[in-house]
């Protein structure tokens, strides 16, 4: 039985930031999500910037959802209407979770009206891999690592996490 001070395993966490004009000096939000995810008491296995098209961005993906070392991907940027990651990532996910989606919108159209739409945010398990995808944005990122991702890392998260898949 499990205690009230029962502190679980870090995750192991791989962070993407999809741009075409993000350096390492400038990530903003791919920094952000790095300290929200070692704040949570998570660990970062994995850190990168890249831009490609789909089939480049899908094998790049597909090497960290078949990596043993890593539990869960979040991915920021690509996610706009004329972008591809949820093109790459559709074809890797062994299930969908429609409800992430379906809940950025709802908090995204709370914070920023009807452009919350044009952001196609997306998750679901790959190979036993816990994915996220959200926007690039500082405010985006942070909406969506507040109010879904953070509190889904936390198998203590009442009534169920999505921790627990993996």
């Amino acid at each position: 039985m499990r205690q009230d001070n029962w502190n679980p395993e870090p995750l192991k966490i791989a962070v993407i930031t999809v741009s075409s004009r993000r350096t390492e000096a400038d990530d903003s939000s791919g920094d952000l999500i790095r300290s929200m995810v070692t704040d949570a008491g998570h660990q970062v296995v994995g850190s990168a910037i890249k831009h490609g098209d789909q089939q480049q961005m899908q094998d790049f993906l597909a090497n960290w959802i078949n990596d043993p070392a890593i539990d869960i991907i979040i991915s920021n940027g690509g996610t706009g209407i004329t972008d591809m990651m949820p093109e790459a990532l559709k074809p890797l996910l062994d299930k969908e979770i429609p409800g992430f989606a379906q809940l950025f919108q709802t908090i995204s159209y709370e914070d920023i009206g009807s452009s919350g739409m044009l952001s196609r945010a997306m998750a679901g398990l790959a190979n036993g891999t816990l994915v996220f995808l959200m926007p690039g944005s500082n405010a985006g990122t942070r909406l969506t690592m507040e109010n879904l991702v953070i509190p889904q890392l936390n198998e203590q998260t009442k009534p169920c996490a999505l921790v627990g898949l993996i």
